[in-house]
């Protein structure tokens, strides 16, 4: 009896230790899956709080904002860059003035930069020169950083106004790197893009570019943009818009207006018109329809 007792318990033994050895086993192939789980879950959580933060930041898809821009060299004003249609919904018609409204996550909120304007237009703006030659423009010139200023050792600055600050236009910031990661912060912004004197701000923007930012400020249509400035430019200067030349329904194609008299009759159709000429032999003449 004591021989098969202690066999019996040999037994026992020998399957609690192999039970142990598989529960082992499971726990330490499931505990890097946890953790890999763990891993996942958070990551997915940081991303997820990121974009819900973006979507709380300005501009917003619903949202089109002006910003007036121009580019100078050592001082010279340079040809306005075109881009008809930012793939991401930054982008501008050669009017010195950059269209701000996201057509997706790339251009909205915090995303909302000058490195997508320059990536849509073929724009490269760095320390050593301005470039739009890849881009639709027409006459412009490469700004080459490394052939001065009038002699004087120049480099590449963005500088940022305020066009509606309390003295009026005023220069906000000035970069001197990193520009793609200059952000579009509001509406009515002007930016200064040039070559200087090291040290120096840019120039500040043209009463003109004011004026054309002043004039597209506040328009809400997202599938067209305001009627060309340059086109209205010119009827203002031809004073096509004047009060002088105010027509009303009655005005005729070349300008004159048909005045009809209380008193005179006009026929209708199918209808007899007899008028008496004067000087003749008195006979009056009909025509008929």
């Amino acid at each position: 009896m004591g021989k098969a007792s202690s066999s019996k318990k040999v037994q026992r033994a020998a399957k609690a230790a192999a039970s142990s050895r598989g529960t082992g086993e499971k726990r330490e192939r499931g505990f890097p899956l946890l953790v890999l789980a763990v891993v996942l879950l958070g990551v997915g959580l940081v991303f997820a709080a990121r974009s819900s933060r973006d979507e709380l930041v300005a501009p917003f898809r619903t949202d089109h904002w002006h910003a007036a821009y121009e580019i100078y060299d050592c001082g010279t004003l340079q040809p306005a860059v075109l881009t008809e249609l930012g793939p991401d919904g930054i982008h501008t018609h050669a009017d010195s003035l950059l269209h701000i409204h996201p057509r997706n996550s790339s251009a909205t909120g915090n995303e909302a930069r000058l490195g997508v304007f320059m990536d849509g237009s073929g724009l490269e703006i760095n320390t050593d020169l301005i470039d739009a030659t890849g881009s639709f423009d027409t006459g412009f010139e490469l700004v080459d950083n490394s052939t001065g200023c009038d002699g004087s050792e120049s480099e590449i600055v963005v500088t940022r106004w305020n066009v509606d600050g309390p003295a009026g236009l005023e220069a906000e910031t000035t970069y001197r790197g990193d520009f793609a990661d200059i952000r579009f912060l509001h509406e009515r912004e002007a930016f200064t893009i040039a070559k200087v004197p090291v040290g120096e701000d840019a120039p500040a923007p043209s009463a003109a570019v004011l004026a054309r930012l002043d004039t597209n400020t506040g328009t809400t249509n997202l599938e067209s943009d305001p009627l060309d400035d340059l086109l209205l430019d010119d009827l203002l200067s031809d004073d096509l818009l004047s009060d002088d030349e105010a027509t009303d329904d009655g005005a005729t194609d070349d300008g004159t207006t048909d005045e009809v008299e209380d008193d005179e009759v006009v026929p209708d159709e199918g209808t007899t018109d007899e008028t008496t000429t004067d000087g003749g032999d008195g006979a009056s003449e009909s025509d008929s329809e």
